[in-house]
């Protein structure tokens, strides 16, 4: 009797934890408002990050911000993502920012980050780790492709200030 209720029990935790492990499950965890102190894109920098739930729970937003200061003058990088929710291995997304691209996002999990591969085939294309830390802490990386190879071209370590 025993091993039937151990069996059971068992059983119904599989699609619970399968479902823990989706890149939905994860971007859940991202919602709320972080930010970095500290170089970005070459200069001094504050980047900003929020990610929230949007029409109706079908996405996941993300507005992203970074306001540079090189040199004594001011710049801003600013984009906004979508991503769509679902219980898939790979979920799709979009991105636009104020350099003016509009990009497609195809994002998979592995462990604790999600890995967002934006751009196209033979143009423009860039990868985005996004990984939560053990200390609470969102680690964002930035590569794009040059010459067939991934170059890093930004790192910052994200607090949250806000749920």
């Amino acid at each position: 009797m025993i091993r039937l209720i151990l069996t059971l029990c068992l059983s119904m935790q599989l699609p619970l934890s399968a479902a823990a492990e989706t890149p939905s499950a994860l971007l859940e965890q991202f919602v709320g408002e972080w930010r970095s102190d500290g170089p970005a894109l070459g200069a001094e920098a504050v980047s900003t990050m929020t990610w929230s739930q949007a029409l109706g729970g079908k996405f996941m937003r993300l507005d992203y911000r970074i306001d540079m200061n090189r040199d004594g003058k001011s710049s801003v990088f600013e984009g906004v993502g979508y991503y769509q929710l679902g219980d898939g291995e790979t979920i799709r997304g979009n991105w636009a920012d104020n350099f003016g691209d509009m990009d497609p996002i195809s994002a998979t999990r592995e462990g604790d980050a999600l890995v967002s591969i934006w751009g196209v085939d033979g143009g423009k294309q860039g990868r985005t780790r996004y990984e939560l830390l053990p200390s609470g802490e969102m680690q964002v990386t930035d590569w794009v492709i040059n010459d067939g190879d991934w170059r890093q071209f930004n790192q910052n370590t994200y607090q949250r200030i806000s749920d």
